[in-house]
């Protein structure tokens, strides 16, 4: 790692991560994630915090610039439910004019931690941006727990339009669900090395793995969270079996 990374992205990213450790942001439900792209693959936050919300954060190091700032707000605001920028020093007043209403900013101090200066807000992701950051299989899992039927071999915008008729709550829920699912192997990773080499040493295990720009490779020993136990009869006439386990399939009006 050569001293202008250290200096730059790396180190901002890595005080990102230890203030949400410090202020108990992540739990063990939390999933932390790097260079997540969103809008069909045109933007990559930083650094996302899935857990209670889906929290993007846009780094401006001092090696940056802000002329792509209002458009990866614009983004970002689209996309998730809280959003910050985190910036060096320098860019304090050029990033406070460029930020949206509900837009949080944090800024580094010269020791390395951050100062929040401005404070997020959370915003209720809708049923576009929800659907948005799932992929077809897991819509179609998705589809097959909520009672729809004939959804195996239904393309993308079909899924889509189907997603589009449940509840924009349980469409976020889902959307957060899988995105901490597809993430959950390298954040587990992470968090372990992070205890014995620290945050800035451990923050390549957070990368992620392409063969070429916008197609991501999951990491090959990506395991599913154990589902909860819960009392559901065998005999129910809604259960059916979810990828995560046995769940009652809602009731979809024709």
């Amino acid at each position: 790692m050569t001293q202008s990374e250290l200096k730059g992205e790396v180190r901002l990213k890595a005080a990102i991560i230890d203030r949400l450790f410090d202020r108990a942001h992540i739990d063990d439900d939390a999933v932390l994630i790097s260079e997540m792209t969103v809008a069909n693959w045109s933007r990559r936050a930083d650094v996302v915090l899935a857990n209670g919300s889906l929290w993007a954060f846009e780094v401006k190091s001092e090696l940056d610039s802000l002329s792509r700032l209002p458009g990866q707000l614009d983004t970002f605001t689209a996309n998730f439910e809280k959003v910050c920028v985190v910036c060096a020093p320098r860019f304090e007043t050029g990033a406070r004019a460029l930020l949206p209403e509900g837009v949080g900013l944090w800024v580094a101090d010269e020791d390395g931690s951050l100062r929040e200066r401005v404070r997020p807000r959370y915003t209720r992701l809708t049923k576009t941006a929800a659907v948005g950051l799932m992929k077809a299989n897991e819509l179609r899992a998705l589809l097959s727990c909520n009672g729809f039927t004939g959804v195996a071999d239904l393309p993308r915008s079909g899924l889509v339009e189907l997603a589009m008729q449940l509840p924009a709550s349980d469409l976020a829920s889902a959307a957060r669900d899988a995105v901490k699912r597809r993430h959950r192997s390298r954040h587990d990773a992470f968090v372990k090395h992070r205890e014995d080499q620290g945050t800035v040493g451990s923050m390549w295990m957070l990368r992620r793995e392409e063969r070429s720009r916008g197609t991501y490779l999951p990491p090959a020993t990506l395991t599913a969270p154990a589902a909860a136990n819960v009392a559901i009869p065998k005999g129910h006439p809604l259960l059916v079996q979810a990828p995560g386990g046995p769940v009652l399939r809602r009731l979809v009006s024709a």
